[in-house]
């Protein structure tokens, strides 16, 4: 991933234990977003193209601000 490619997104703290939220890429198909301290994480959401991949991170970045999370922790 390269990191001067990522739009900078408001990410609040992890909804479970106040940790930082990081943006993951998944080669050029697929992004989330991971708490660094636990764990939890959203969906990984696919797109197809760069516009995809704007709007896609950027609903990420909605569903993590509102504690939408889908593992609640590593290994799960």
């Amino acid at each position: 991933m390269d990191f001067k490619d990522i739009e900078l997104l408001d990410l609040q703290d992890c909804p479970y234990c106040g940790g930082p939220g990081q943006l993951w890429r998944e080669g050029n198909w697929g992004s989330y977003i991971e708490c660094v301290d636990c764990g939890a994480q959203t969906p990984i959401v696919e797109y197809k193209s760069e516009a995809e991949r704007t709007e896609a991170e950027k609903r990420l970045a909605d569903a993590w601000n509102q504690g939408k999370v889908v593992s609640f922790g590593r290994g799960e």
